[in-house]
């Protein structure tokens, strides 16, 4: 899997950085070249190294991130200075929010410029202290300097919450020669240990006398090893299992136990507050997968987080245990298997108490259920991941009506909430290689602001189905204002024809109308989508007032 280099006698520093990549396994950078960085693509290019392009930097950074969640391997994102790292933050910062592990790298502006306005091309003042106040950061010199931070944040991710990092380099340093052992890659201690047994056997104690367990499982769960024990534990109690937006698909949702993406509607949080056993999987239990402030949950919460200033974040957890989930959920399921016995699993829930989380959550969002139950039954049984917006058609529609067998194909901005992610997210998905089909479910507020990745899906011959729901603007914004009594400003606009924009970069299109949400001709135009090979959209006006 990874590999060691022999010494050598003396090499580049961009060559530097990009031999350690190949050392950990990387084979894909996503990169935009500029005049600064020329000469680290010369060296990705000598090292075997593929360049996925784009035409943004923050739809190539959303591309990274969906690239790293479907394949469960860190991603690399190439820019230039000043604009193109700045572009590229709120990328990071949509990952950082989700703990996606991404490495961003840059050149910066060379020693002695870097913290004035000395006109340099690009120049931004401190590019460094900017990133440092968003992630992990370092100004490398050298190549040993770079390796050595590369190290680190490879440690980072394999013993601490994966989190996004930047690397910037003088851009006047990237030919700069030295003598250079790349060496054996550094052993970590990924805390196989820890926690104790005894703190396992306390939870798995608690978890099995409870009379009305619950399960809330976060991204931290979402990896192979913790979603099969969080099942294996759901299963052995009898307890539901309620995900938060980014761990849709830890339990399949076809699954008996399974509430789905349901932490914001009353009928689970009162599940959450009635319960004498919660046990959480990797979340901050955050205001923004409730839609409003934690329930109370009160003394008996197990919780499971890589991440020790998380662990009573939002509430407190009486039974802790720190670790990694991939390593402490098999331990925890292997001791609530050892005292449950075979018995068979029962509790004090009913069927009426998962109907009632079911009822309140279909009341979000309804006239979206036909046109996911049409991509449902349409993809079953392939490999599907779906990339949504920050919009209504995706936290109203996809989270609720279309269901995820497995974890990491439900992409989706949650907690940073930006616009723009579904269609690179899409790219990067379909990149990986590891899905069937991907599909990107958006609104046209949420498509405009990474149209421009069109033309990467068909430049790349990509078969992303996107589909555009059109309802005249920035309906959520509109319907918050009118709510509050707001005259409506800044959110109503007319949709652009966006099968002609599709056609402009050469992807076949088709239009369909939804009467009052009732789709019309959505599931034939679906089915011509899904038989291609390569990009195609659909767009869908929910309005019925289809100028074509």
């Amino acid at each position: 899997m990874l590999r060691s280099e022999s010494p050598v006698d003396t090499v580049t520093l961009a060559d530097a950085i990009a031999r350690r990549l190949t050392q950990y396994g990387v084979e894909h950078v996503f990169g935009i070249p500029g005049t600064h960085n020329l000469e680290l693509f010369r060296s990705l290019g000598t090292a075997g190294i593929e360049v996925i392009s784009a035409h943004h930097e923050q739809g190539l950074g959303y591309a990274a991130d969906a690239y790293s969640r479907v394949s469960s391997r860190p991603a690399v994102v190439v820019t230039t200075t000043g604009p193109g790292i700045t572009n590229l933050i709120t990328a990071l910062a949509t990952s950082l929010a989700a703990s996606v592990p991404v490495l961003a790298i840059a050149p910066g502006i060379p020693e002695g410029g870097a913290d004035g306005r000395a006109g340099w091309l690009h120049d931004l003042p401190s590019q460094l202290g900017l990133m440092s106040r968003l992630v992990r950061s370092r100004r490398a010199q050298s190549g040993a300097a770079a390796v050595s931070f590369i190290d680190e944040v490879a440690r980072s991710w394999q013993t601490e919450r994966p989190l996004p990092a930047y690397l910037e380099v003088p851009f006047d340093r990237f030919t700069a020669e030295e003598e250079l052992i790349s060496g054996e890659l550094p052993a970590f201690d990924t805390g196989s240990g820890w926690p104790a047994q005894a703190e396992i056997n306390r939870a798995a104690q608690r978890l099995v006398e409870a009379e009305r367990p619950v399960i809330v499982a976060g991204r931290g769960g979402a990896n192979p090893e913790a979603a099969g024990s969080v099942r294996q534990i759901a299963e052995a109690l009898g307890a539901p299992v309620v995900t938060t937006a980014n761990a849709k698909g830890v339990l399949d949702e076809t699954h008996p136990l399974s509430l789905g993406v349901s932490l914001r509607v009353n009928a689970a949080k009162q599940m959450l507050e009635r319960s004498d056993a919660v046990l959480v999987v990797g979340s901050d239990l955050g205001s923004s997968e409730f839609w409003g402030p934690c329930p109370a949950l009160g003394e008996t919460m197990i919780r499971v987080d890589v991440d020790a200033q998380m662990m009573h974040a939002n509430a407190r957890a009486p039974f802790p245990l720190l670790g990694r989930s991939e390593l402490v959920m098999p331990r925890l399921a292997a001791a609530v298997a050892e005292r449950r016995g075979a018995g068979s699993a029962s509790n004090a829930w009913d069927a009426a108490d998962l109907e009632a989380v079911a009822a309140d959550l279909a009341a979000y969002g309804d006239g979206y259920r036909r046109f996911h139950e049409h991509v449902q039954d349409l993809t079953d049984p392939l490999d599907v991941a779906i990339a949504g917006d920050s919009s209504q058609v995706t936290y109203f529609g996809t989270a609720t009506y279309w269901k995820a067998q497995r974890p990491n194909r439900f992409l989706y901005p949650a907690g940073y909430g930006t616009l723009g992610y579904a269609i690179p997210a899409a790219i990067g998905a379909v990149l990986t290689g590891e899905v069937d089909r991907v599909v990107a479910i958006t609104g046209e507020g949420g498509m405009l602001f990474s149209v421009q990745e069109l033309a990467t899906a068909a430049e790349l011959g990509l078969p992303v189905v996107t589909i555009v729901f059109t309802n005249g603007g920035y309906q959520e914004i509109r319907d918050g204002m009118d709510s509050a009594g707001i005259a409506p400003v800044g959110v109503s606009f007319t949709a652009p024809d966006f099968v002609s924009l599709a056609r402009g970069f050469r992807i076949e299109a088709r239009s369909v109308v939804a009467d009052g949400m009732n789709e019309i001709g959505f599931r034939e135009a679906l089915e011509w989508a899904l038989a291609k090979n390569e990009p195609t959209l659909i767009e869908v006006d929910v309005t019925g007032t289809m100028r074509r």
